[in-house]
């Protein structure tokens, strides 16, 4: 087949990249960066340089293509994120219109489902676009939160001994490991699939409490303790590390407020979809804790 992968070289694109090509798959990257070109051919893939902003440029990368892999760029430093994430789902579902591709495998979110609803009022359901398509095989991965999300409380635990978020340790949190999420997705251009299908990526359910004594023993900080920091605080921190005001009320602190009401929770418990998933916490805790020591 011929795929389109959109989301660069990031931990789930790569790997997903890496298994296409391996399956004799013919390739093409998007990436926003030019200086990444050079990589990806390195990869036996071919780059598309642009922005999936562009319609134009997203149309021409989708053309010629039996299927595609879609997801929103994570850019939190975008002023107007509601704006940004409306405009490329537009993008991709008109691309997919226009030029015939027939299979869609795309990253959503477990929030998705929840979108417009308090406290995701601002949130945007990235399955709509798409779900309006007639003709297409698509397939949504609903991932839990992200493991590598906790590479950012690094300078946290090493400076204050510390983790944490706006909800309480006694609250249980559906993760996925980026790793588990490329598999799925790769298994699903290798199983066709026909019409509107939903798969979970969740390999571990946690709550802070228990997230803070793994990475801690991993880390060597077992004194490692959960903080609930309130909405302002998440927020101030945030907006200190470069997140735009929207991207961090609407994205990040709403959906831990989501989280602390017990709203996603209850809504993965509640819905009997097929549930795709294999790395524990505690194996990726032994990733954070080699990167941890490397960069001490």
């Amino acid at each position: 087949m011929k795929i389109t992968v959109t989301g660069a070289l990031g931990n789930i694109s790569r790997v997903l990249t890496e298994k296409l090509i391996a399956d004799g798959h013919e390739v093409k990257v998007i990436s926003s960066h030019a200086g990444r070109a050079m990589e990806i051919e390195k990869m036996n893939a071919i780059p598309l340089i642009g922005s999936v902003e562009d319609a134009d440029f997203v149309r021409r990368s989708f053309e010629g293509s039996d299927a595609v892999y879609l997801m929103i760029p994570p850019d939190f430093k975008t002023p107007d994120y509601k704006t940004f994430t409306i405009s490329v789902g537009r993008n991709y579902a008109e691309a997919i219109r226009e030029t015939g591709v027939e299979h869609v495998v795309n990253l959503s979110s477990t929030g998705s489902a929840l979108a417009g609803k308090p406290p995701l009022t601002a949130y945007q359901n990235l399955e709509a676009w798409l779900d309006e398509l007639s003709g297409i095989n698509v397939l949504h991965l609903r991932p839990g939160g992200f493991y590598t999300n906790f590479y950012g409380a690094m300078g946290m635990i090493r400076h204050m001994g510390i983790i944490g978020n706006n909800f309480p340790d006694d609250v249980n949190l559906p993760m996925s490991h980026p790793a588990d999420i490329a598999e799925a997705a790769v298994k699903a251009f290798r199983t066709p699939f026909t019409g509107r299908n939903i798969l979970y990526i969740v390999s571990d359910i946690l709550n802070g409490k228990e997230i803070a004594e793994i990475l801690g023993k991993a880390a060597g900080k077992p004194e490692l303790q959960w903080v609930q920091f309130s909405d302002e605080q998440l927020l101030e921190g945030l907006l200190q590390n470069g997140f735009s005001r929207e991207a961090a009320q609407h994205y990040i602190v709403d959906m831990g407020i989501a989280v602390r009401e017990g709203i996603v929770e209850k809504h993965y418990q509640q819905n009997q979809y097929e549930v795709f998933g294999k790395r524990r916490f505690t194996e990726f805790a032994e990733e954070f804790a080699h990167i941890y020591r490397f960069n001490n």
